[in-house]
């Protein structure tokens, strides 16, 4: 029993990934694998995948983000509304108020000792009531028509979100595997008392995955908007749930401790992949949210049922020792 959930618990997002290919092969196959659709799935789960990666970080790290989705409606509306003044200054202004949300979350939860959902929690309404301030809750249009390439341009076959995500897996993989600063937010992440033992600085490696993962949703958000060519205060609701989903689904704990890089893209993929396999078959929008759901709380309730297991054995173990 422990071998199966052992296995369901470290590959259920692979398992899912195959049974959906299959599925959406052979019942929408000239469409489903066509160039033109493989390459809207690239695009499509690109923007997700970034922030699911800063995400996944926190995690890691004994944290949740919830706040992702504002930040990346926030960065989008000022990436149009701020064009005028120019590019460079419309995805700087962007990118920094990411950085800015991210410092103040990280320290609400570190110097404050706000626990992190509820410091998340109320980042994302403040953020939401200055979007909605900013945007009059009106449509902004984009005024620079060539800046439309990061979201909507390619470069041969691959869309551009699709290098951009690349690049940023690469640095999150570098980050948290070769370096000491990576090692140390599993280790606060898995075991804090253990950390702060060991000499290692617990305020600072829960304050930075804040910061990556609001630089993350800010980059996404210039993306989208680049993509979209206009900004509205609809994109970015069910950002939350999405990347929490897309993390966890590829092995990343609430507990804290555990993910990858990794294991987040086939998260993201398998999500992308479930959503665009269903939009082809015509799947009614809101039995697509309740398939999601169930899902998502398939895969938490078997890597809890297996990570208690664990636990309990190991309990048992250093008592009868």
């Amino acid at each position: 029993m422990d071998r199966l959930l052992g296995f369901l618990a470290r590959r259920a997002v692979l398992s899912i990934l195959l049974v959906l290919f299959a599925v959406f092969t052979v019942l929408q196959r000239s469409i489903f694998l066509s160039e033109q659709n493989v390459a809207n799935v690239a695009r499509q789960v690109s923007f997700n995948g970034i922030i699911a990666l800063g995400e996944t970080v926190v995690l890691i790290s004994g944290g949740i983000d919830i706040s992702v989705g504002a930040v990346l409606s926030m960065a989008a509306a000022l990436t149009m509304k701020l064009q005028p003044f120019g590019v460079g200054v419309a995805v700087g202004a962007a990118l920094l108020f990411g950085l800015a949300v991210g410092v103040i979350n990280g320290l609400l939860v570190t110097k404050i000792g706000i626990p992190p959902f509820v410091a998340t929690l109320g980042s994302m309404t403040v953020v939401q009531g200055l979007m909605l301030t900013y945007t009059q809750q009106q449509p902004i249009p984009g005024h620079v028509e060539w800046f439309t390439v990061f979201g909507a341009g390619s470069l041969g076959p691959v869309p551009m979100p699709t290098l951009i995500l690349a690049a940023v897996a690469v640095f999150c993989y570098w980050w948290l595997n070769q370096t000491r600063s990576g090692r140390n937010i599993y280790a606060v992440g898995g075991n804090p008392e253990a950390a702060r033992l060991a000499g290692i600085d617990l305020d600072l490696y829960w304050f930075l995955p804040y910061v990556f993962s609001g630089v993350c949703a800010a980059l996404s958000g210039v993306l989208l908007a680049s993509l979209l060519n206009t900004s509205t205060i609809h994109i970015g609701l069910d950002t939350p749930l999405a990347v929490l989903a897309a993390s966890i689904m590829g092995g990343a704990s609430l507990l804290g401790g555990r993910g990858s890089v990794g294991g987040t893209l086939l998260g993201v993929l398998a999500l992308g992949m479930l959503s665009n396999g269903m939009d082809l078959l015509g799947v009614f929008t809101y039995y697509q949210i309740a398939i999601r759901a169930v899902i998502l709380v398939a895969v938490v309730v078997i890597d809890s049922f297996y990570t208690n297991r664990i636990q309990t054995r190991a309990r048992r173990q250093a008592h009868a020792a």
